[in-house]
């Protein structure tokens, strides 16, 4: 077993040498304006009926209150929404933690997987959101962070005090709303700050991950792969979202 970790972790270790290092990365500092939303994306999608599970943990300011979205879907049960109103700064928090660490640039992070499976999938990022404008740029600057090629180049502590900012901020919250639906009912796409705000108001999107494709036997349109991740069937050329 210990051998087998190690040639694990050798090989890991191996493909994380392609692209840019964290340091060099870290070394080229952006600037940014405001954050204005963040996310913590986790999803794994497999072939048995229901095992495909989905953690999505938004932040966003709108109308100038901060709140938080959390989309719960463990493997085999059903999907929690809660939409949360936090005491902290939770923006704030992570801000100090993206500056600290020059995270917008870890998006230039390669993750190259030595472990091939063509019957799972998995998928985990972060998302920086910044109102640049007072830098000269956009009102909107998304960035897009593979976790798992930060943990590749040595950034896991940084991602797991990314999440425990949110995840803390969610104890003391209060509970805007709640609704907990059956499987399938959700799709696997990052939640934006406008998925959010209709989250807010009651309405609670069907969010479907871009080139998502719906089963024709069992209806899920959150499919990406060769296989339903409800029911097994195989991708057929004419399936396609809608």
């Amino acid at each position: 077993m210990e051998e087998m970790s190690k040639d694990f972790l050798a090989r890991m270790q191996a493909a994380a040498a392609h692209g840019p290092t964290l340091e060099e990365v870290k070394a080229n500092p952006t600037p940014h304006g405001k954050l204005v939303s963040c996310s913590y994306y986790a999803s794994s999608q497999g072939m048995m009926y229901n095992s495909n599970s989905l953690l999505n943990i938004s932040a966003a300011l709108l109308d100038g209150v901060q709140k938080i979205t959390c989309t719960d879907k463990p493997a085999y049960q059903s999907t929690t929404l809660t939409v949360y109103l936090p005491k902290q700064d939770v923006l704030a928090a992570v801000q100090a933690l993206a500056e600290r660490e020059n995270l917008a640039a870890w998006s230039a992070l390669e993750y190259h997987n030595p472990f091939q499976c063509t019957d799972y999938s998995s998928s985990a990022s972060i998302s920086l959101t910044f109102d640049d404008r007072s830098v000269g740029g956009s009102g909107s600057t998304y960035i897009h962070i593979s976790i798992d090629a930060a943990c590749q180049h040595g950034g896991g502590d940084v991602v797991q005090e990314f999440r425990n900012i949110l995840e803390t901020a969610m104890l003391d919250a209060e509970v805007l709303s709640r609704q907990v639906t059956e499987a399938s009912t959700f799709g696997l796409g990052l939640l934006t700050a406008a998925d959010l705000q209709a989250a807010a108001a009651g309405s609670f999107p069907n969010t479907i991950h871009p080139g998502a494709w719906k089963c024709p036997k069992c209806g899920c349109a959150s499919n990406t792969g060769k296989f339903c991740t409800e029911c097994g069937h195989p991708k057929e050329p004419e399936a396609s979202c809608g």
